[in-house]
């Protein structure tokens, strides 16, 4: 696909933000990287403020203005409603990007960028966590990501390892190494000082040492091993699920794999993969090695060529 403009392809989440802008071949002509745009954490003035400028700067950085846009695709965290759809998209019109515009949530542009069909499931697991997939007529399934029937990723391996913790204290669970690592993370002497922190409000729940259990688990720690096995089988579940519902437990799909917990590898991702075949045996895992934001200039380059009567890729 040649002709004049550019595509524009975001990938936003809570933490960073990338955007990355291409020729309408999609060879990438600029790729920039700013904070966090997820609008349920900073607001929706604040995250139009941010996309706005690096918008700005990408495009200054490919020669290109915002009026050369041919179409624009915004993979963002957060759009999880059609509410938030509406909400998003009435906001970002106020960049004057030309061409047509897509929003949709992070883990569709996550599918796309770690695909090489059109079809197949995405599981990104990070702070939080979402499974989204679409089949190969284009229907689309995601989890709500709202921490009601389905894990929650690093919080749950947390919210787990504090169970267990709390449960050895209380002379109901076996010990385990996970208690010392987390008084030593917590900076508590002992662990009624530290979940006395924690229901005060004086921490945040140790959220952030979700790779403490992994090693805990690593080092061969039973309860820290048996944690992060049921927590990786939990989220294979909710693959399952998504195969279910748009009709693929027996397909052939690539399975991407995204976000931190995903990429600490070892009896996680062991554990996930054993789970996952079970109910998909012909799925392929196939682990995200490149930026959202490329995938959501493929979304960007579907728009177009829809537009044109091309069938993309």
């Amino acid at each position: 696909m040649t002709g004049p403009g550019v595509v524009l392809g975001v990938d936003g989440g809570g933490t960073t933000t990338d955007v990355v802008v291409a020729d309408l071949t999609g060879a990438v002509r600029a790729s920039v990287t700013t904070g966090g745009t997820n609008h349920e954490s900073i607001g929706i003035a604040r995250m139009t403020e941010v996309l706005a400028a690096v918008v700005d700067e990408a495009l200054d950085v490919a020669g290109a203005t915002r009026a050369d846009v041919r179409v624009s695709a915004f993979g963002l965290a957060g759009v999880d409603w059609p509410s938030d759809v509406v909400l998003v998209d009435d906001a970002l019109s106020g960049l004057g990007l030309g061409g047509r515009r897509v929003v949709v949530n992070d883990s569709r542009a996550a599918l796309r960028a770690g695909c090489s069909q059109r079809w197949g499931i995405v599981s990104s697991i990070g702070t939080g966590s979402v499974t989204a997939g679409v089949n190969r007529e284009g229907a689309w399934f995601r989890t709500m990501a709202v921490g009601w029937g389905e894990p929650r990723g690093s919080g749950t391996l947390v919210a787990e390892a504090l169970h267990a913790i709390a449960a050895q204290h209380h002379g109901t669970a076996p010990a385990t190494a996970l208690t010392d690592r987390f008084l030593d993370a917590s900076g508590q002497p002992d662990v009624p000082a530290m979940f006395e922190s924690i229901t005060r409000g004086r921490s945040d729940g140790l959220r952030g040492h979700a790779p403490v259990v992994v090693e805990v688990a690593a080092g061969g720690d039973e309860v820290a091993r048996s944690i992060v096995a049921d927590v990786a089988a939990r989220h294979a579940a909710m693959v399952i699920g998504v195969a279910s519902r748009l009709g693929m437990t027996d397909d052939e799909f690539e399975l991407v794999t995204s976000g931190g917990v995903h990429a600490g590898g070892g009896r996680f991702s062991e554990a996930f993969a054993s789970a996952v075949v079970v109910g998909c045996p012909k799925a392929t895992i196939v682990p995200l090695t490149t930026t959202p934001a490329l995938g959501a200039i493929s979304l960007a380059l579907d728009e177009l060529a829809s537009d044109s009567g091309d069938r993309p890729r």
